[in-house]
């Protein structure tokens, strides 16, 4: 990254152009949005917590509520200021420091001080974040500058957009459980204490009364409607009199409620997926549509306690068994695309992240049921009269495969991918759930054939081979929860636990030597198949120019920037779009 090696010192006025009302007085316009999320009665203002602000606003409206110290743009490869003002290694790369901008205020009027930053990150820690499989410490230095100090030898460029990307949060809600985290660190308490689990709990299960804000928007309990929710204009962020919406209206609901809501006008834009038909009817409807990279596709989920998906030469032939062409279409028609590499990185970044040596050795699993068909029989399986697979006590592979209803995408990849495997000889049964449900059910290991997404928007290693294979099982999951069942501990990449291995792929600022790591994780991955990555996802977003003005050009850099750095947390943030009417 352009930014780790020097200091950035950039006047938020320079970067960000001055258009919209005053901090005095809001601007006029509604945005028109959608997320999925959690409904009244679940719904809470917790940071940290499920049904909570992760849930409620995810990664594309959270940024705009709280903010992050700094926004990547993927076409020119370095970090634009935010909440920060500067931020860089030291000059001996054994720590990270960033600076938070002056005058920067909650909404309450608070100023917004490196204390917060330490405190988040205290409440952080006590979470299992992945910034400390790398960070050692964190301190402030002044006011408005923090310090991370690095474990020895474990600095790197992945710690770097984890610190730039976090959500900063307000001590005046959460400085009391930092204080009680703080203390427990100075008492030598670690997560194997019980000390430490009952402070987990107590962070997932606070309710604020009130979202403290360091955007330009900030919504109350009250704002949440069972078809939508509404972001208002705040006057005391950085981007107050930058912002010219005055309040984000973000309507409820994925692809079936969203469509109609599209073509009516009441719906300006949305990050949900659509069949190609729907797309077609938005296009014959005037509505711009701007493609960008989703930054993930769905994947086929084993339980892996569940026979006889524990068995390798099972899970080889099912990835033959599947074509992941017709997968994409079916998914997403011309906006996805097979997967090709299977590597467990996205097909877009894998000729990036790892070596062509390592690429060269994946096996692709081309569609081949010649192949799949002799693996099922190296795996001690025969046909019997109707054509499905049975083992040697005549038992057939009859299991169920369970996805979100809401998810189109999901939805479409499961289906599909069911009637591939029957047709092969499998015995699947759908179950359509809703999405929080599917999850949970996945996180529980309650499941035994599942779909969730593969891969990640991140330009690092780490980020892409940690989702699926780590992300649903210990130690990311909670101690009582299975998740997959999937033992990273039963196997071996140099030397470390595939655990261990995918945590530290990134270490250290050598780009070659996290190449040659991540083709090692991926051989074993590409190998154990330890879930089928269907396809990878493009974003075909409506974008309704009769509501919404100021959209850049479809050829603007800005669009090259996947899901997890949405160009509309930039475009919205620094004025660019504007009520068109």
């Amino acid at each position: 990254m352009k930014a780790h090696f020097l200091w950035l010192f950039v006047a938020s006025t320079l970067v960000l152009g001055a258009f919209g009302a005053s901090a005095a007085e809001a601007p006029s316009g509604t945005w028109l949005g959608t997320w999925p999320y959690t409904a009244p009665g679940t719904h809470n203002l917790n940071s940290f917590a499920t049904g909570g602000l992760n849930d409620n606003l995810g990664v594309v409206y959270r940024p705009l509520v709280e903010l992050t110290p700094a926004y990547y743009m993927w076409a020119t490869n370095e970090y634009m200021p935010v909440l920060a003002e500067s931020w860089g290694f030291v000059d001996d790369s054994t720590a990270y420091e960033f600076t938070i901008k002056e005058g920067a205020l909650w909404s309450n009027g608070d100023p917004i001080t490196s204390a917060d930053v330490v405190n988040t990150y205290a409440i952080g820690r006590i979470l299992g974040w992945t910034q400390f499989n790398s960070v050692a410490n964190v301190e402030a230095v002044d006011e408005r500058t923090v310090r991370f100090t690095f474990q020895e030898g474990k600095q790197s460029l992945l710690a770097e957009r984890l610190i730039l990307k976090e959500h900063v949060v307000a001590s005046a809600n959460y400085g009391d459980l930092a204080a009680e985290a703080l203390a427990l660190f100075e008492a030598g308490k670690t997560k194997d204490d019980p000390e430490w689990a009952a402070l987990t709990s107590k962070i997932q299960e606070f309710r604020p009364e009130t979202l403290i804000a360091s955007g330009p928007y900030t919504y109350s309990l009250a704002d949440v409607g069972e078809a939508f929710m509404t972001l208002r204009w705040q006057p005391n962020s950085l981007y107050s009199d930058k912002v010219r919406f005055g309040e984000l209206k973000i309507w409820s609901g994925e692809t079936e409620v969203t469509t109609p809501l599209v073509l009516s006008g009441e719906l300006a834009h949305s990050t949900n997926v659509y069949p190609p038909a729907t797309i077609d009817s938005f296009v014959a409807a005037g509505i711009r549509l701007v493609t960008t990279p989703r930054g993930y596709g769905p994947a086929l989920l084993f339980n892996f306690k569940v026979a006889p998906f524990d068995n390798k030469l099972v899970r080889q032939a099912m990835a033959h068994a599947i074509n992941r062409d017709q997968s994409a279409f079916l998914t997403n028609g011309l906006g996805a695309s097979g997967t090709v590499f299977m590597s467990g990185i996205l097909d877009s970044l894998t000729p990036v992240l790892l070596n062509q040596e390592d690429i060269d050795a994946l096996n692709k699993y081309e569609y081949d049921l010649d192949k799949a068909a002799a693996l099922m029989e190296e795996a001690g399986f025969t046909r019997n009269a109707s054509g499905k697979w049975v083992d040697s006590a005549g038992n057939t592979i009859s299991v169920e495969y369970t996805f979100p209803a809401d998810f189109a995408d999901f939805s479409a990849a499961a289906r599909d991918a069911t009637a591939q495997l029957n047709d092969f000889g499998f015995d699947i049964k759908e179950r359509a759930l809703p999405w929080q449900e599917a999850a949970n059910a996945i996180r529980n290991g309650q499941f035994q054939l599942s779909v969730w997404s593969w891969g990640s928007g991140a330009p690092f290693a780490f980020n892409n081979l940690n989702n699926p294979t780590r992300r649903w099982t210990a130690p990311s999951l909670a101690p009582e929860q299975p998740g997959t069942g999937l033992d990273l501990n039963a196997y071996s990449v140099n030397g470390q636990t595939l655990n261990d291995a995918i945590v530290n792929v990134n270490a250290g600022l050598d780009v070659e030597q996290h190449k040659a790591r991540a083709g090692a994780i991926s051989r074993l991955i590409n190998e154990e198949v330890f879930f089928i990555p269907l396809n990878e996802m493009l974003s075909v977003e409506p974008l309704n120019e009769a509501k919404i003005g100021g959209a850049p050009a479809d050829d603007d850099p800005i669009y090259q920037n996947p899901s997890n750095d949405h160009f509309l947390i930039w475009l919205i943030l620094n004025g660019t779009f504007f009520p068109a009417s």
